[in-house]
Order: C-alpha cells, then structure tokens, then sequence
C-alpha cells in the first residue's frame, strides 16, 4: 500500500482528494489528515507517509514552510502541492525542495490521479534501485572477503574496495563463526535463518563488521578493531546472537589484530585454528589466538601437505591430489594423537576451506560433507578420499569446459524468464555459478551487466510488441516484466531516444 497524508485548511478539499483516491486507486491508504502547517508536520512525522497532498495557503505556517521541515527527516517523501493561486514564486520556492508535482484548485479528477501515478512511479523507481544498490553491496562484500581471505590478486586495487565499503585501512581482526546443528542435515532454509540472525546481530554492534558468505557451518567476519579486547567481543557476540537462534549453538575463533587489510589472510587463518580448538572442547563456545596457540600451531606436521594438497585439487591433477592426501591424513592422525573426533573436525574444516578455493574458482557446488556417522579413522579416510577424487573430477572438467558454456546458458535461462522479476542469485543457481562470481564473469566475458542485459532483452521483445498496434502500451509493459507502463516508457526512452509511442508512430 502506498501511504498517504492530505493537508488543507479546508476539510472539503482533504474529503475531495480521498475520495478520488479511494475510489481509483486501490494501492492508496489515507494514514493521515491535517489542517495546517504545524499538524502536518507532526503527523508526518508520527505517520510518515509515502506522499503528501500540500496545500500552500494554511494557517499557523504556510505548506512550504512544512515541506521544509517534513523533507529533511522524511527525504524519501514524494510531495504533491494544490493551490488556489497560480503563482510562479510559490512554484519556484516548490522547486528547490525538488516539488515536481503543481496541482491548482479546483483540481480536475484526472489531474490528481495522473499527479498521484507519477508519484508512485518515483517511489518504485527508487525502490528498486535502493534494492539493487543493496543486492550489490552485499555481493561486493563478500567478494571483498574472500578476495581477502583466499590472498587473491584481484583487478581492484585495495583502494578501490574501501571506497566502495567505506573501510579505512585500518586495524581490525577476523573471527570465523561456526554453527553447531543439532540435525545433522539442516537445510538450506535452516543455514539461511542462522546467517540473518548472526548479520542482525553483527550490525547491533557499535563498530564496523564485514562477513562473508556461509560456506558449510562457518562465516568469516572481518571487525574494525576499536580498543576492544578480543575475550570480550567473543563472549559479547556469542550470548547476544545465542538468544535468537534456534536449534544450534554458536562458537567462534579469533585471530590477532592487524594493521593492515593486506594482512587479513594471515588473521584468518588463525581464526581458524582457534575455532578447531573450540571444537575439540565440546564445552567451549570461542577461543582467541595466543601465542600458546602460535607455538602449538607451529608444531603441527599437516600445514605444509595442506597448502600442497589444495594447490594439486586446485590445478585439477587427480594423481598428485591423492598422493598428498595420503600424506595429508597421515599427518593430520599424528598430530591429533590419533582422536577419531577430533580427525573428523579437521577434515570437515578441510572440506570447508577447500568449498572456499573452489567457489574462488568460480565452481559453486555443495562438497561439504559430514562425517559423524563413521566409527573408524580408516572410514573417514576412504570416505573423504573418495569424495576428494569426485571434487577434483569436477574440476578438471570445469577447467577444460571453460565458463562460456555456463554463461551462455545464463543468457538462454534471462531470455526464457525475462517477463518475470528474475534475480541474479537465481540465475546463479540455475548455472551452478556463486552470483557474485556469474557477475563478475558476465561483465568480463559480455562487456554488459547482469541488470543491463536483462533490460537489454525485455526492450527488445518490446520493439516487437510495438509493431502490432493492436496491442496497449499497458500490455507490452507487463508481457515484458514492468509492472508500471510509465516506468516502462521512462527505461524505453532512456535506451532509444523515444518513447514507446514514439517509436510506434515510426511504423504507422
């Protein structure tokens, strides 16, 4: 519903207008009328409606002196002002408020609708691309995340990144959260419950966070380190988050603080370590690196055949894969003294990390995998082993398919759904590509965005529908996926130079 207010001293003219809206337009609820200048303001601000229906002439102060007290809290407000008078001064102080909408008493019907639709087609406007700006950030930081965490070179510079996120270059540190299910197979609405609930509660905090994608159980998050000692934001953001969720328990590891972004990998990196300590304690809910935690870490056999078992799996050499991991685990059932729980923790990390590379890669497929239902280190072993090799298969192929192929399918899958609000994630899923991956690969490969082709396409189908004039502009609109026919003729004309009637006229 689009939220109204009507403002005039006149209580003829307030019953006027709600009833032309009332019984035209159903999208319209009248939250609120007033009689001056001064009631305006205060139910603007109790109300806060969507637009507001302004007489100028008014008791206690004028309705432009209201605008001008009502916009700077409500900016997103679209104002319509009616006036008996035509005068140009008052239509000029109107406008530095950026007041398109003039309307003069007596007001024909069709001239408050017609004033009333553009209104609405403003806040629709804004409203998608408020989503969109908000879809993107969200997807360039948790590409800023990972580039991070993986010590990924990237066509943005470090500068680049800060200007988008609004992050300084200044100290800050990782935590790596984890959610402990008690389902051993939670679904994906499930995960995508404990995520909103950890990003709610990492945006009550009174300093900036940065989180990455949920990949398995865990989520790395990067915080801005504002004097605060790391025990305390650790035991802080678990009872907080704890509250609301449901079904899990929440731990986390915490790595040092560090002076510059560039340094994130390695603060991650000790994130996770601390976080595998959490785990083999089943009591312990965080646990912050230490320099015990340094030295102990600095003992363990299994790091280096990790970084060369990742390098192999990356490359997509099966062979080499598989003599590594051999050397791998038997390192891993060394240092862990040969703890059958504490194995499976360190393979499920493994898993998670490896889900990292891959997405990195560009190859978005669920790897993870449990092991809570084998007894023996020998199960674990075969059991991942064999996992490894259909992993690293997926790779291979992916590398020798190349990404043309998927994106090319990503273009069938727009122009089959185009009349329909499609979103890049779901295009994304429909390929097996990360979305801000297909993204980043639509731009390179295409030399056009993900949104850009989209409308690319609707208008073309639209060029077609125009050379039947049998069919409305109305429904070419919506056949296309615009449920707002002057949106429609706006992003028409914006693209051609023409208004859809325009271009018809061409043909006729």
């Amino acid at each position: 519903m689009v939220r109204v207010m009507l403002v005039d001293d006149e209580a003829i003219e307030r019953e006027g207008i709600r009833m032309i809206l009332e019984r035209n337009r159903s999208n319209a609820e009248i939250v609120a009328e007033a009689k001056n200048g001064k009631e305006a303001v205060e139910f603007a601000t109790i109300h806060q409606p969507d637009i507001i229906f302004m007489d100028i002439k008014m008791p206690e102060f004028d309705g432009l002196v209201a605008i001008e007290k009502i916009l700077p809290r409500l900016p997103e407000t679209k104002c319509v002002m009616v006036s008996a008078f035509d005068t140009f001064q008052y239509a000029k102080r109107a406008m530095k408020f950026g007041i398109k909408e003039y309307l003069l008493k007596p007001s024909k019907v069709s001239e408050v609708l017609e004033a009333y639709d553009r209104m609405v087609a403003e806040l629709s406007e804004k409203n998608d691309v408020n989503k969109r700006l908000e879809q993107a950030s969200s997807l360039v930081e948790m590409e800023f995340i990972l580039t991070l965490m993986m010590d990924h070179v990237h066509e943005f510079s470090t500068e680049d990144w800060t200007k988008w996120l609004d992050v300084e270059n200044t100290k800050g540190f990782v935590a790596v959260f984890s959610f402990q299910s008690e389902s051993h197979r939670p679904d994906r609405e499930q995960k995508s419950n404990w995520y909103r609930t950890l990003k709610d509660g990492l945006s009550r905090l009174p300093y900036q966070t940065f989180a990455g994608p949920l990949t398995g159980y865990q989520v790395p998050v990067l915080v801005k380190y504002d004097k605060l000692t790391l025990d305390q934001f650790a035991r802080d953001v678990i009872q907080d988050i704890q509250r609301d969720l449901r079904d899990c328990q929440l731990c986390v590891g915490v790595g040092t603080v560090i002076a510059d972004l560039q340094d994130f990998s390695r603060s991650y990196q000790e994130a996770l370590y601390a976080l595998e300590q959490v785990q083999s304690h089943p009591a312990a809910k965080y646990q912050v690196f230490n320099k015990q935690l340094a030295e102990k870490r600095n003992e363990r056999i299994y790091f280096e055949e990790e970084k060369e078992l990742l390098e192999a799996i990356k490359k997509g050499d099966s062979q080499q894969g598989t003599y590594v991991f051999d050397r791998y685990f038997q390192s891993v059932q060394q240092d862990t003294n040969y703890q059958v729980q504490i194995i499976q923790k360190t393979i499920e990390n493994f898993f998670i990390v490896l889900t990292r590379m891959t997405k990195e890669l560009g190859l978005d497929r669920n790897i993870q995998m449990s092991f809570d239902q084998f007894e023996t280190a020998t199960q674990i072993k075969e059991a991942s082993k064999a996992h490894l090799q259909r992993v690293i298969m997926q790779i291979r192929e992916w590398r020798s398919t190349g990404v043309r192929g998927l994106l090319l399918q990503a273009k069938d899958y727009i122009e089959a759904h185009y009349q329909r609000n499609i979103t890049l994630e779901e295009i994304a899923e429909e390929v097996g590509l990360s979305s801000y991956y297909l993204s980043k690969l639509f731009k390179e490969h295409f030399q056009i965005t993900f949104v850009e082709y989209v409308t690319h396409t609707r208008l073309t189908k639209a060029k077609d529908l125009l050379l039947d004039d049998r069919i409305s502009l109305k429904e070419i609109a919506l056949t296309i996926g615009y449920k707002d026919p002057n949106y429609f003729s706006r992003v028409f004309k914006k693209e051609t130079g023409l208004s859809p009637s325009e271009y018809r006229k061409q043909y006729f």
